[in-house]
């Protein structure tokens, strides 16, 4: 209820929200103490009852809409952050070029473990551009929301270097200041143009990557540059590595595609949430506009040069569109590796500390790192 995102009710929600949830807290613990009471066969009790209070804060919070503020000022990251300026215009094409209401920005970005620049010797860095994910409403790519990821990657060997940008969010209600698509992908795009025009770096030392929502956007600007990659004079990437990708937010607007989901039970992934994100996403122009292939990507295949390595968790709700999606990108002849880590919910490698999944991340990881090194012989 949109209702519940203005104050007082908002508040008043948070208070009952809580109150409802401590009651329920000593059920939980009885449950999942037995281990035929969990969700999940395999699971610990700190995996069940950690995934159950992830469900509940993701739920309560997107009932609220609980929005994230993206600052452009260092924070405690300090040097790591940087503030890199948008493109010309004449990068932006198609359904990404620039309207009234939507332009390419100035945006922040974190750097793990250290910058690089202009003047770095880049010639024998892994630089990964990673997009992070949240439903396009949520997140950052700040040490607090992304450094669990960057951390692993790093220690797996598999990057030298990753660069997180904090693209634009979307939020509701729907206006033309509210940041709809394609606001979030023109600043994904910007961030890459940073890396290869201003930092110099080699295309064939970037990996893209993202989680979730940013998963979404990664396929999305291959797909860009498979169709404007020639006119606008970007190459393409050496590899990219899409962690428990959303194919399909138009499907998303459905309380099917999560209640009705055989995993949904062993996921943390609500109705409101990607409900939430999807309209949010959506904008002004309304459901309609998820049906675009730069956003729901279910049923649109493309071909790039760019090899794929599609991973998920075979205990969450995306699992089934996620293995669909790698079949029909191989279909149309791609090179794509599906990859499963049997047992984890959604986005392993963003939650996996907390909830107690993280020797399933570390081994995510180096899955990740070694399919890399053998598309890239090195």
């Amino acid at each position: 209820m949109a209702i519940l995102t203005y104050q007082p009710f908002k508040g008043v929600y948070a208070l009952s929200a809580i109150g409802f949830e401590l009651a329920r807290l000593p059920l939980w613990l009885v449950k999942y103490f037995l281990k035929f009471g969990r969700q999940h066969p395999e699971w610990s009790f700190r995996q069940a009852l950690s995934v159950r209070i992830l469900f509940s804060t993701v739920y309560h919070f997107a009932t609220v809409q609980v929005k994230t503020s993206l600052l452009l000022t260092p924070g405690k990251e300090k040097g790591r952050f940087v503030v890199i300026k948008a493109a010309p215009s004449s990068f932006y094409k198609g359904p990404l070029a620039p309207n009234e209401d939507i332009k390419p920005v100035d945006i922040g970005a974190t750097w793990y473990p250290a910058p690089l620049t202009s003047s770095s010797d880049t010639s024998a860095v892994t630089m990964v551009l990673h997009l992070h994910g949240g439903a396009y409403v949520v997140g950052d790519g700040r040490t607090g929301n992304s450094g669990y990821f960057a951390k692993k990657m790093l220690q797996s060997g598999s990057a030298t270097h990753i660069f997180m940008p904090q693209y634009r969010l979307s939020t509701l209600p729907a206006s033309k200041k509210s940041n709809p698509f394609p606001a979030a992908l023109q600043d994904c795009l910007t961030s890459y143009l940073y890396l290869v025009n201003e930092l110099k770096i080699s295309p064939s030392n970037i990996v893209i990557s993202g989680d979730s929502a940013g998963a979404n956007a990664a396929i999305s600007i291959l797909r860009y540059i498979a169709e404007y990659g020639a006119e606008t004079s970007i190459p393409a990437p050496s590899a990219a590595w899409l962690w428990s990708p959303w194919i399909s937010p138009l499907e998303a607007t459905s309380d099917d595609f999560t209640r009705n989901n055989p995993n949904y039970n062993t996921d943390y992934l609500s109705y409101p949430f990607t409900l939430w994100g999807s309209l949010a996403y959506a904008g002004p122009a309304g459901k309609s506009i998820l049906s675009s292939p730069y956003i729901s990507h279910k049923k649109n295949p493309f071909k790039t040069e760019v090899p794929l390595w599609v991973t998920t968790g075979g205990a969450e709700v995306l699992y089934f569109d996620d293995k669909e999606f790698a079949d029909m990108m191989k279909e149309a002849g791609n090179n794509v590796t599906f990859d499963v880590e049997p047992i984890v919910p959604h986005d392993v490698l963003l939650i996996g500390g907390n909830l107690g999944f993280d020797k399933e991340a570390t081994a995510n990881a180096k899955r990740a790192g070694e399919w890399l090194k053998s598309v890239r012989k090195v």
